[in-house]
C-alpha cells in the first residue's frame, strides 16, 4: 500500500483504542486495543500488518493523556513514524464535531486519527535528546517539591499563629535555625513558660548566634504570656509542629539532591550556560528555562514561543472588530510559563529593559499581574534570541533519536 494510513490511538491506563483510516477519511480496519509498553507497539504493528509493513508509511496522532504518550513517542519515532502529540482540548473539540452526542475509546481514537488530515497547523512532535528530558524532568520535580515546600511553611506559619498571636512579627524569618527550634520546643507556651524568660532568651540567643536583640526576648515572651487556651496538650501542639518540619526537612534535603543533579545536566545540555545572561534569572531558572524550550530551532520566531508557553493574549474579532485587553490563552506549557513568570519577576529588577517595560505597563494602570505577564513574553524573546545566536546541542550518541519538527500550539 503506497498511500499513508492514519492512525489514532486514544491511551488508557489499562489498554489503548486504535482507529485507522485513509487518506479519503474512511476507515480502513475496525478499531482494536492493544496493550501498555512494548508489547502494546508490537501489538499495534502486528494489527497493521496487513496494510503496510513501512512505519514510514504510518502516521499516528496520540493525545496527550497523562504521562502515558511517553511510552509511545520515543519507540514509534525510533521506527519511523511520523508521530503528532496533540492537546487534550483539540481532541476532544474534533471528536464532538464528528460525534455530538456520542463519547467513546473508538470516537476519540476516530477523531485522533483524522486529525492530521484536517489541522493544517499540527506538525510531528518534537523528541527531545535523553539528557533534554531528563534534565526536563527533574526540573519539573523539583519545581513540584518547592511548591509543596512553600505549602507546608505556610501551614506551619497559620499554626504558629493560631497557638501564640503575634509570633509571626518577633520571628519573621520563621524557618531559620532559631525560629525552627522554637516552633519544635516551645510552640506550647507551657513548655515556655516552665523553662523561664531568662533561660529561653538564653537559648535563643545561642541558637541565632548572639543576634536575638533584647527586643524581639521582650515581644517573644509577651506573646508567650498572651497564648490561647486552645484545648490542646503541649505535646500535641508540639508533635503538630514537629511533623510538619520534619517532612519540610526532607524536602528541603531532597532539592538539594535534585539541584546537584540539575546542575551536571545543565552542563552537559548547554556547557556555554547562555541564559545566565539574562539578569536574576540564576542556575535552577536558567536549567529549567533551556530545557522546557529545548532545540530552540522548532520556533520558528519568538511569538511561537510565547504561544508554546500559553503566554499570547487570545485574540477575538467579529465583524471586522477586535476586542482589546483578552487575557493570556494559558494553553500551552504550565511550567514553562510559570519559570518565565519567576524570571520575569526577578530580571525587572536588575534588567534595564525589562524593568523599563515593565514600569511603563504600570503607568498605563495594568495590574502587576499582567505587566509580569507581558514581561514574561518579552524575556521569552530574549531567550529565544540568545539561544538563536549560540544553539546548545548536545551530541548525539549511539542510541539517541534525532531531533524531528514540532508544533509551537501543541
Amino acid at each position: 500500500m503506497s498511500e499513508k494510513i492514519y492512525a489514532g490511538m486514544d491511551l488508557g491506563q489499562r489498554f489503548h483504542q486504535v482507529a485507522v483510516v485513509g487518506a479519503d477519511r474512511k476507515e480502513l480496519v475496525a478499531p482494536f486495543r492493544v496493550g501498555r509498553g512494548c508489547q502494546g507497539i508490537q501489538e499495534f504493528f502486528d494489527g497493521l500488518h496487513f496494510l503496510t509493513r513501512d512505519p514510514e508509511q504510518m502516521v499516528v496522532t496520540v493525545e496527550a493523556t497523562g504521562n502515558y504518550w511517553n511510552e509511545l513517542i520515543w519507540d514509534l519515532s525510533a521506527r519511523g513514524c511520523e508521530v503528532y502529540l496533540a492537546h487534550p482540548k483539540k481532541a476532544h473539540d474534533l471528536r464532538r464535531f464528528f460525534a455530538l452526542h456520542t463519547k467513546t475509546d473508538i470516537t476519540d481514537a476516530e477523531a485522533l486519527a483524522r486529525m492530521p488530515l484536517v489541522d493544517e497547523q499540527l506538525s510531528p512532535v518534537w523528541v527531545p535528546q535523553r539528557v533534554q528530558q531528563v534534565l526536563l524532568r527533574m526540573c519539573r520535580l523539583r519545581w513540584k517539591y518547592r511548591c509543596r515546600i512553600a505549602d507546608i511553611k505556610k501551614r506551619i506559619s497559620r499554626f504558629a499563629d493560631t497557638v501564640m498571636p503575634g509570633i509571626g512579627e518577633v520571628m519573621p524569618i520563621r524557618y531559620s535555625k532559631s525560629a525552627r527550634l522554637f516552633l519544635r520546643r516551645y510552640l506550647a507556651s507551657g513548655k515556655a513558660k516552665r523553662v523561664g524568660r531568662k533561660r529561653l532568651s538564653q537559648i535563643m540567643s545561642k541558637a541565632a548566634w548572639g543576634k536575638f536583640s533584647e527586643e524581639r526576648q521582650r515581644k517573644l515572651w509577651e506573646c508567650i504570656q498572651n497564648a490561647p487556651d486552645l484545648g490542646l496538650l503541649p505535646d500535641d501542639i508540639l508533635l503538630e509542629a514537629g511533623v510538619q518540619l520534619d517532612e519540610l526537612d526532607m524536602l528541603e534535603h531532597q532539592v538539594e539532591r535534585l539541584d546537584s543533579r540539575i546542575a551536571e545536566l545543565y552542563a552537559e545540555v548547554d556547557p556555554q550556560h547562555i541564559l545566565l545572561q539574562i539578569p536574576g534569572a540564576g542556575e535552577f531558572l536558567a536549567a529549567a528555562l533551556t530545557a522546557a524550550i529545548g532545540d530552540v530551532r522548532r520556533f520558528p520566531s519568538g511569538k511561537h514561543l510565547i504561544s508554546y508557553a500559553g503566554l499570547a493574549p487570545r485574540v477575538k474579532s467579529s465583524a471586522g472588530t477586535t476586542r482589546a485587553g483578552q487575557g493570556i490563552t494559558k494553553h500551552g506549557s504550565p511550567f514553562l510559563r510559570a519559570w518565565a513568570y519567576l524570571a520575569a519577576n526577578t530580571a525587572r529588577r536588575y534588567d534595564p529593559d525589562l524593568k523599563a517595560y515593565y514600569t511603563r505597563l504600570r503607568k498605563r494602570r495594568k495590574h502587576h499581574n499582567v505587566a509580569l505577564c507581558a514581561t514574561a513574553a518579552r524575556l521569552l524573546e530574549r531567550c529565544h534570541e540568545l539561544l538563536g545566536e549560540g544553539v546548545a546541542i548536545v551530541r548525539e550518541s549511539p542510541g539517541q533519536i534525532p531531533c524531528t519538527g514540532s508544533d509551537p500550539k501543541v
